[in-house]
């Protein structure tokens, strides 16, 4: 960019993530701030940046191409989150896992 002449218009972007800029705003929001960041990276990177417990790695290992970052970083190297019963509990009753019990 340091080449090009001082009128030069910048390249068009191909995404734009807009964010409230106001001392008030709560930057931990999950609904007002992660989830559409997260959304704008995911979609920028090409790959799904959420975290997994160590069955939805097991599972993506054997039915996906390329596993997500949170599975090759943590599952792949024998660091993955290993659930509780009380925490596995929740995640049926969510629908995130299968009961195999």
């Amino acid at each position: 960019m340091r080449l090009r002449p001082p009128d030069w218009p910048l390249p068009r972007p191909d995404a734009i993530h807009h964010i409230v800029e106001d001392f008030l705003t709560d930057w931990t929001a999950p609904n007002a701030h992660v989830l559409p960041l997260r959304r704008f990276l995911e979609n920028c990177l090409g790959t799904d940046l959420r975290n997994f417990f160590a069955e939805s790695c097991f599972l993506f290992a054997f039915t996906r191409q390329k596993l997500p970052p949170s599975c090759q970083q943590g599952y792949a190297r024998m660091q993955g989150l290993v659930g509780t019963t009380r925490l596995r509990g929740h995640a049926v009753a969510a629908g995130l896992l299968e009961n195999y019990t």
